[in-house]
């Protein structure tokens, strides 16, 4: 009698304290590929506060009374994608979501308009991938697209990094026209503002820029100039983006292979990352191929967004004929060869697409860049740290790109396992943002 009276005493005073997981929701069942280690099989994922509460095997991690459980059960979980070169707009935020980029590395844009589509995100009025932002590209005079920064003296640069600075920008971005006059000036003043400097080159050679401390080099850029004997001719015709442009795509199949093992080998040498964007490439060589552009994904692009890609008009713009479109796809094999000469060098490639340019739509194209990275000869396990960890140190998070206690909380929950084949990317069942859960048909939602 006595302990059915302490009982009745006690039920109400048990009901009555807190429950140690309310308000977290807890995945279990699934093998979580963090980037730090070994995959953790039948695992459990705590998530609190858009945070990482705690993550480990199930037999080490118990589940807190109250919470949420998601039972996940012969899933795979892997951090949440970073697409390491975008340009992105509010309208492609859905897009990437629903392919699992949670973190985007934009690298130009209208300044105004990227600060305040940063900002909105990271307060959470709207939803979409965290973006690290250059502001706008910094370029020589004229500068190739609206809205960059035409620098023509060495203090004009200097200033102009000065300025991203103050935008909170996380790198700067620079752009073809920029020379070794202009770029050594803006180098030393990143350096001296601890700025990160990414370079989509055209008038430097990309062993040169790697050598004076660029931290990236976009699109493969400059590889070209740094490998034919003498690069005059391409520097010149960079006063010209489409003419600049389309002369580097078509010297690729020219370049010898022992040449190209020298210039991966200086650029690695020099910690310089690469963000090929192998899937641009591919789109180039590609935009008088009906039937390859009928094969893009576009089913989380607004109509209007891929009307607005012209490719008919981009095409007569940029002088393009059937023999060039030849010559870019013979130039894809020494491009690829590049990428596996540079990783077997121990250079570091993130994944990046040029989204949402033409033939580039977000989300879908960072799935694509993974089934070319490891075409070109990474393994499956290389291509997904390129779109994660890599993507993250890029941008100087130890964060962004890995799965641990205490980060943030975004991950890609799959139907299959992607170190066995990496087309399992492209089967996520749903995407968690910050802690917020989204599904593919959510996100597609315009």
């Amino acid at each position: 009698m006595r302990r059915r009276n302490l009982l009745l005493f006690l039920l109400p005073v048990l009901a009555a304290c807190p429950r140690p997981g309310a308000g977290k929701t807890v995945w279990t069942g699934a093998t979580v590929i963090t980037e730090t280690g070994a995959p953790i099989p039948n695992a459990v994922v705590i998530v609190a506060d858009g945070r990482i509460d705690a993550l480990g095997p199930a037999e080490s991690v118990g589940i807190p009374r109250g919470a949420e459980v998601v039972d996940v059960s012969g899933r795979w979980i892997i951090p949440g994608l970073v697409d390491s070169h975008v340009h992105a707009e509010r309208w492609t935020l859905p897009g990437y979501l629903a392919y699992g980029v949670t973190s985007a590395r934009d690298m130009g844009g209208i300044q105004d308009s990227v600060i305040f589509l940063r900002d909105d995100i990271a307060s959470g009025a709207v939803a979409g991938p965290r973006l690290f932002i250059s502001g706008a590209m910094i370029d020589g005079v004229p500068a190739v697209w609206p809205g960059a920064t035409a620098v023509r003296t060495a203090d004009d640069a200097r200033r102009a990094v000065g300025n991203r600075v103050l935008i909170g920008a996380t790198q700067v971005t620079v752009y073809t026209k920029i020379t070794r006059r202009l770029l050594e000036p803006l180098l030393d003043e990143a350096k001296a503002l601890e700025m990160p400097v990414a370079a989509r080159l055209g008038m430097v050679d990309a062993v040169t820029a790697a050598r004076l401390g660029v931290h990236s080099i976009e699109q493969m850029s400059g590889v070209v100039q740094a490998t034919v004997g003498d690069p005059a001719a391409l520097y010149a015709a960079h006063r010209d983006f489409f003419r600049g442009w389309n002369a580097e795509e078509r010297g690729w199949a020219q370049l010898d292979s022992a040449a190209l093992d020298r210039v991966a080998h200086a650029i690695a040498s020099a910690g310089t990352a690469i963000v090929p964007t192998l899937v641009l490439h591919e789109a180039w060589a590609h935009l008088g191929d009906q039937a390859f552009i009928d094969s893009v994904d576009v089913s989380a692009m607004p109509p209007g967004a891929v009307t607005a890609w012209a490719i008919p008009d981009l095409i007569r713009r940029a002088g393009l004929t059937r023999a060039d479109f030849a010559a870019f796809r013979r130039s894809q094999a020494k491009q690829d060869l590049f990428v596996r000469l540079f990783v077997r060098a121990g250079g570091r490639i993130a994944a990046g697409t040029d989204s949402p340019n033409q033939l580039l739509p977000p989300g879908a194209s960072l799935h694509r860049e993974l089934r070319l990275l490891v075409a070109a000869g990474l393994t499956p396990a290389q291509a997904l740290a390129a779109a994660t960890v890599n993507g993250g140190r890029l941008v100087g998070s130890d964060d962004v790109g890995i799965l641990r206690a205490g980060g943030p909380a975004d991950f890609v929950v799959l139907r299959g396992d992607p170190l066995r084949d990496i087309t399992n990317v492209g089967a996520v069942e749903s995407v968690v943002a910050a802690g917020v859960v989204h599904t593919p048909a959510d996100a597609r939602v315009h």
